[in-house]
């Protein structure tokens, strides 16, 4: 009866962990690209979606100038070398697969 619970939270203690192996390979790559649209990205979170198979990368703009579509776009374009850059860090069997997102600028209180 336990077993199926205790499964789950290995599985998501491990997903969690491949989540935060992506964010630390993502972190070193980004900055790399020497890309002008995404220098002006911020790199906050990635969380699985719904399994460490596939993970959700979620950066914000860095100020409100940013055109978020052409950055969204750029992503897309470089997502090969950057799933690439995730394989040679991330130590798993199959590279997650990225799936990015650009949150808003939340408005200051």
């Amino acid at each position: 009866m336990f077993r199926q619970h205790d499964s789950r939270g290995r599985r998501g203690h491990k997903d969690l962990q491949v989540c935060r192996q992506v964010l630390d390979a993502l972190t070193f790559a980004l900055a790399e690209l020497d890309d002008p649209l995404i220098d002006d990205l911020v790199l906050v979170s990635v969380i699985p979606a719904p399994s460490a198979a596939r993970v959700q990368v979620t950066l914000v703009p860095s100020h409100d100038r940013i055109d978020c579509d052409a950055a969204l776009a750029r992503l897309h374009e470089v997502a090969p070398e950057l799933r690439e850059e995730v394989a040679a860090e991330v130590a798993r069997a199959r590279v997650p697969e990225l799936v990015f997102r650009i949150s808003s600028l939340t408005p200051a209180e």
